[in-house]
């Protein structure tokens, strides 16, 4: 069972529902919690229960206060929203909190709820101090002077400081999903060594069976030279779509979601190159991390995004065979550029260890199509 990216995908865009009777062996915990504020209806809890399931629990507020008791296997990265709350993850009615087998408080004020105060949880405690050590790195990337150039070194300090905690503290939940959250675009050695650390009870918790299931399950990057993975789907006009068909042309695989506020904000640029290129030969394939299909054919609709569509879904993002996961995409947005032969070019953005932009992309298909290489 999959949680890696809680902090980009979160619990709460998973929308199973469970009546499961907690185990024997698992354990309790309550969730006390005020709201400030005159609309907050209701809460919604997302959590893995002590069946091992992704549950959905929806909690009514009462006279500005709300109560659950539940049963965990193991402390994780849980998602608290409200009826406020909308469907983006920088909604500032949703919270992510460390839930563990305790009695937990929780003090949360509408469109403030990333400011609650939470007491109970000793993992939360611990990913608030972490926190408070990297937020003056967040901050430096809101800096209008902050290019890419040096935004990328800022997050390379990000990443280096969470893994240096992971390291430090093998006791700890946090650095399972610390270690879990980067596992995508670390060595596999670094992973081996960075698991092998870890305590022989966090190894068994939900984020340390992740990362054994990504040691175990690892699949080298295709990379620039290297055939690109076949594959075939229904498009969004349902009919069968395969890489196949597009021999002799030259296609870009463009991962993203209606849902991803990076993804909307590259649109135009993507929209331009499309427009610039297709003449020439250029082809886009969008592949969808939309969390139902409903929502990944009104994204097209309403974006206007005239190439071609597959739908693989935020709930499929982990199944063997995903197009992304052939790919080794994630997070988005992610592109990657084939030529005419069926072989990867490079990737970008996400893709890319070094996150190269959508500049570096227009300027390869510059290279690629212009007029004399026709």
């Amino acid at each position: 069972m999959k949680l890696k990216g809680l902090t980009t995908f979160t619990l709460v865009l998973i929308i199973l529902t469970s009546c499961n009777q907690p185990k024997s062996n698992s354990n309790a915990f309550t969730l006390k919690g005020t709201v400030e504020g005159p609309n907050t209806e209701y809460v919604v809890l997302s959590y893995v229960d002590s069946s091992n399931v992704y549950v959905t629990d929806t909690i009514t507020v009462e006279n500005k206060s709300f109560f659950k008791k539940g049963y965990l296997i193991h402390t994780h990265l849980v998602s608290l929203t409200s009826n406020l709350t909308g469907i983006y993850l920088e909604d500032p009615n949703r919270l992510q909190f460390f839930l563990e087998p305790n009695k937990i408080e929780v003090t949360l004020k509408e469109g403030q709820f990333s400011d609650a105060l939470i007491t109970g949880s000793k993992s939360q405690i611990e990913n608030e101090h972490l926190a408070k050590e990297i937020k003056p790195y967040y901050e430096k990337l809101k800096l209008k002077e902050t290019g890419r150039e040096k935004a990328r070194k800022i997050l390379a300090e990000v990443k280096n400081i969470q893994l240096k905690y992971a390291i430090n503290n093998p006791h700890s939940y946090v650095s399972a999903e610390m270690i879990n959250y980067h596992s995508d675009k670390l060595p596999i050695d670094s992973l081996k060594m960075l698991y092998a650390g870890l305590d022989p009870i966090i190894k068994e918790s939900l984020y340390g069976l992740d990362i054994q299931e990504s040691i175990e399950s690892f699949i080298p990057i295709v990379d620039s030279g290297d055939v690109a993975p076949g594959f075939s789907s229904e498009n969004s006009d349902g009919n069968v779509l395969s890489l196949n068909q597009f021999k002799g042309k030259t296609v870009l695989l463009d991962f993203g979601a209606g849902w991803c506020v990076p993804c909307k904000k590259e649109i135009p640029e993507v929209k331009r190159i499309f427009n610039k290129y297709h003449s020439k030969g250029l082809e886009i394939i969008g592949i969808s991390f939309d969390k139902d299909k409903p929502s990944w054919k009104e994204n097209i609709k309403n974006e206007k995004l005239n190439w071609h569509h597959i739908y693989v879904g935020l709930d499929n993002i982990r199944e063997n065979g995903s197009i992304n996961v052939l790919y080794r995409v994630q997070p988005i947005p992610a592109y990657i550029l084939i030529d005419k032969k069926g072989i990867i070019i490079d990737r970008y953005r996400n893709a890319d260890k070094n996150d190269k932009s959508l500049n570096d992309l227009e300027g390869k298909l510059e290279t690629l199509l212009s007029t004399n290489s026709l």
